[in-house]
């Protein structure tokens, strides 16, 4: 049995989504004053104490989007509330029972086995006065909280404890489902490449919205699949602009979704448009990706548009990695979520570069292929002497981290670490992964005081940069004068 689902409803604007983040314990939902953020339903697992379920955060009922998405928001918000073993049904406490309440509340009035009443916004005890009215819309005695000030939520959780089964009872259901070891693979890339479409089609149906209007996917979704390739989370990402381009709150927020689902999944799929020309947001991404230690794939989606234009996959593939060369040791796969074309292989291969993360070399062979790299290239001379490379050993995977230990880590030329990533690559060894070489100062007592730095990363300029947000607060300049 999977795990029991608890889903958030509610009119827009209520803290349906402070009360995901809160009960998650992580900022996963996109938090804004303005009315409608959400969209797609969010799925998040809630692990505390004895209890473990799955969180599901929905759209606003009753909400007028922008883009014409109303429909496609009601059909997320029923799927939720028809899976849902329990349905928080969250009104604002403050401004009492509104006409939408009551319109919600008649639908789900059948359901009220099923549902507990949450009176939000709750935040100090002159307002309890208000919660009484919501017993009046026929779900039971109103819970009141404060999502925003953690307020009330430790007695919400003694609730859901009584109404949900424990930890000890799932694990004693024959076939008990478990989400742990879930090979997670985040979609990335800029506006309109087909990241929803692709996972609604490996999903088989309709998991995320997708509309033509960019811009559609704001947060960052976990959808889990379970396939003949294995165990998997999808996460359907915003499309991200250049950030000049970031008028909106909302905008910058996605990005910075986005940046964070990079950092946390442990395969990274950049999505391109194969009618389309590699753009400075590609570029990026690409970058932010290698950097981030993640093994990559460089999905081509709607390649079906491309074919029509007779395009030819060896010259195509020649033509993407002379424009991102730092992912020049990714695969490429050609897709088309219209067609499904390239969907499971592109499973199948995410699989086999997780698993490729995770291989050890032995330390014997390491160093005889540290020797060979160092007899054809020796490391420029930096400092007063020459750099000496003594050994090497692999310390970590996934990424897979190389120690190489030398006399001077000052005196190691930038780029150096390039020249052997690409050397072991082209033996095969770690052939399709990013690999971490860190080099360390050896302990001796003739040059360890000397040494600046007795553990270093030795990286370019443009790998130290390597973000897609720029952290701090955005539209201010830095004053000048000394700093503080």
């Amino acid at each position: 049995m999977p795990l029991p689902t608890v889903a958030i409803v509610g009119q827009p604007n209520v803290g349906k989504s402070s009360l995901f983040n809160r009960l998650t314990g992580r900022p996963i939902a996109i938090v804004d004053p303005t009315a409608g953020v959400t969209r797609d339903r969010l799925l998040h697992e809630v692990r505390r104490d004895d209890l473990r379920f799955d969180l599901i955060d929905t759209g606003g009922i009753g909400i007028v989007d922008a883009a014409k998405l109303e429909a496609d928001v009601d059909r997320q918000i029923d799927r939720a509330i028809d899976q849902a073993d329990l349905i928080l049904f969250v009104t604002d406490g403050r401004s009492g029972v509104t006409a939408p309440d009551q319109e919600i509340a008649k639908r789900l009035r059948p359901l009220a086995d099923r549902v507990l009443l949450i009176a939000n916004k709750i935040d100090h005890l002159n307002l309890e006065s208000l919660v009484p009215e919501f017993a009046g819309l026929g779900l039971g005695d109103p819970w009141a909280i404060s999502a925003e000030q953690n307020r009330g939520l430790d007695e919400l959780f003694e609730e859901l404890g009584r109404r949900l089964p424990t930890v000890a009872q799932l694990d004693g259901q024959v076939g008990a489902a478990d989400h742990s070891g879930r090979i997670s693979i985040c979609l990335a890339g800029r506006r309109n490449v087909g990241k929803s479409s692709i996972t609604n089609a490996l999903c088989g149906e309709d998991r995320v919205i997708v509309a033509d209007h960019a811009g559609t996917t704001r947060d960052a979704i976990d959808v889990q699949l379970d396939h003949p390739a294995g165990s998997f989370v999808l996460i359907d990402t915003a499309g991200l602009r250049k950030k000049k381009q970031l008028t909106e709150d909302l905008e910058f927020y996605a990005a910075c979704r986005t940046e964070r689902a990079i950092g946390r999944a442990d395969v990274s799929v950049l999505i391109l448009d194969a009618t389309d020309e590699v753009g400075a947001v590609d570029k990026r991404l690409a970058h932010f990706c290698q950097s981030s230690g993640k093994p990559t794939i460089v999905a081509i989606n709607k390649w079906d548009l491309a074919q029509d234009h007779s395009a030819d996959p060896e010259h195509y593939r020649t033509w993407i990695r002379n424009r991102l060369p730092g992912l020049a040791f990714a695969p490429v796969v050609l897709t088309s979520a219209a067609t499904g074309q390239g969907l499971d292989g592109l499973l199948e291969l995410a699989a086999a570069l997780h698993q490729e993360a995770g291989e050890r070399i032995p330390t014997a062979e390491l160093n005889q292929l540290l020797e060979a790299a160092v007899q054809r290239r020796r490391p420029r001379k930096i400092g007063s002497g020459s750099t000496r490379i003594y050994y090497a050993t692999q310390a970590a995977v996934r990424p897979p981290t190389l120690v190489v230990f030398v006399n001077r880590t000052d005196w190691m030329e930038p780029g150096y670490t390039r020249y052997l990533e690409n050397f072991l690559r082209a033996r095969g060894i770690f052939a399709r992964v990013p690999i971490s070489v860190v080099f360390k100062a050896r302990s001796s007592r003739f040059h360890d005081h000397h040494d600046q730095h007795v553990r270093k990363v030795v990286a370019t300029k443009a790998d130290r940069q390597a973000h897609l947000i720029i952290p701090g607060k955005r539209g201010r300049r830095r004053p000048k004068g000394p700093p503080r």
